[in-house]
């Protein structure tokens, strides 16, 4: 199949521009909760104050027409709603909607669809550039079996996904029962005072951690770039479905770590974002720095497990975001985080919580390292059966 035939994409699909006015928080799909890197979307945070917006079909496939660079794709599963910035394109009878998804899913895709945007700062896609790219013409049974080639690897991703999922919310629960609902091992027998369990405290976080904020170098210095430093932005959670984290995006040089705020934080630093948004968190997997948008925690562990204080702010994050003050946005200051109250359970307890609690996180880690690792074997095959470098059969 080396000489595979091409079609342009305006003769085997249409953008599609129905509108609709059933807009849900479950349906609708905009670019901010499209994930980038082929994640899919997640559910809305917001909806848009109109009457109608674009409508979309299960078999459609939406892409995300701002910053094509992002890679922001998904394959529609329900029919729903979407903004005027997500492009919805139809596959045409003689097309199997599964097969062109996977065509543009393709890097070379969102190469061209870069290539031909317009804009500098907020690039935006050209539909009619878009309705150029070249398709595989090929037999729809030929169609079919890449579809299903790569959707096995999909179908496998999305499994562990829920597990992963499932197994965090089994912490998270467990979490609650001990700490909230205080039904903790041995709660029958226990004391309480002024509303909670004797032997428990209520702390201030600047009592038992260090908080530690973060920086930016310049980035008109190249030297400050491309290091082997892990450096994060709030942005680097906003699609993180992990408890640790290793790095972001963007890594700096030793100059630029010594030529900005940044600071350098151990393994198990809990990492919470403190403006745009306030309560990301994770937990740091090795050595790392933020940039500005955090405030940071380095436990004493002779006081707080550093994975309670992660659970605690997780249950706590609608708290956090109603404390933060600022005119522009929302921002929690250092100050305000070491004034932060912690409630404090005997160190015995919190160990055990540790020790359990880790258990779920060690196995959703496991899988998270499956994911990736399917991720890469998929999209590797996945410009072979496009280019018609693999037989089918």
């Amino acid at each position: 199949m080396k000489n595979w035939k091409y079609k342009r994409l305006s003769e085997c699909s249409n953008f599609i521009s129905e509108r609709t006015s059933n807009i849900t928080i479950d349906n609708y799909i905009s670019t901010e909760n499209m994930i980038e890197n082929r994640g899919g979307v997640k559910i809305a945070s917001t909806l848009p104050d109109v009457k109608s917006t674009s409508a979309y079909k299960p078999n459609d496939i939406l892409l995300s027409n701002i910053r094509p660079y992002f890679c922001k794709i998904w394959f529609a599963d329900k029919k729903g709603s979407c903004s005027n910035d997500v492009l919805v394109v139809r596959a045409k009878k003689e097309i199997d909607p599964k097969f062109l998804y996977y065509v543009l899913s393709d890097q070379n895709f969102f190469n061209w669809d870069s290539m031909t945007s317009k804009g500098t700062k907020m690039p935006r896609g050209t539909p009619n550039a878009i309705m150029k790219y070249s398709v595989p013409d090929i037999p729809f049974h030929t169609q079919q079996k890449i579809a299903s080639i790569l959707s096995a690897y999909d179908d496998l991703i999305q499994n562990y996904k829920k597990q992963i999922e499932a197994l965090q919310t089994t912490a998270s629960e467990l979490y609650k029962e001990w700490f909230v609902r205080f039904r903790f091992p041995g709660y029958k027998n226990s004391r309480f005072e002024n509303g909670i369990p004797e032997g428990w405290k209520i702390e201030r976080i600047g009592n038992i951690g260090e908080v530690i904020g973060g920086g930016t170098p310049s980035t008109e210095n190249e030297e400050y770039w491309d290091g082997d430093i892990p450096w994060l932005s709030p942005v680097d959670l906003s699609d993180n479905t992990n408890v640790y984290v290793s790095r972001g995006g963007k890594n700096i040089t030793k100059l630029g770590l010594q030529k900005s705020s940044a600071k350098m934080m151990p393994k198990d630093t809990v990492l919470l974002s403190s403006r745009a948004p306030v309560g990301y968190v994770a937990l740091a997997k090795n050595p790392i720095c933020t940039n500005q948008g955090f405030k940071s925690v380095v436990c004493n562990t002779s006081v707080i497990q550093p994975i309670y204080l992660y659970f605690y702010f997780r249950m706590n994050k609608n708290y956090l975001q109603s404390i933060a003050s600022g005119a522009t946005f929302p921002e929690l200051s250092g100050s305000m985080m070491k004034k932060l109250k912690v409630l404090l359970p005997q160190m015995e307890l919190q160990k055990e919580f540790s020790k359990k609690a880790n258990i779920f996180i060690s196995k959703a880690e496991l899988l998270s390292e499956q994911i990736t690792n399917l991720t890469q074997q998929r999209d590797l095959l996945l410009p072979r059966l496009m280019r018609g470098a693999l037989e089918v059969h």
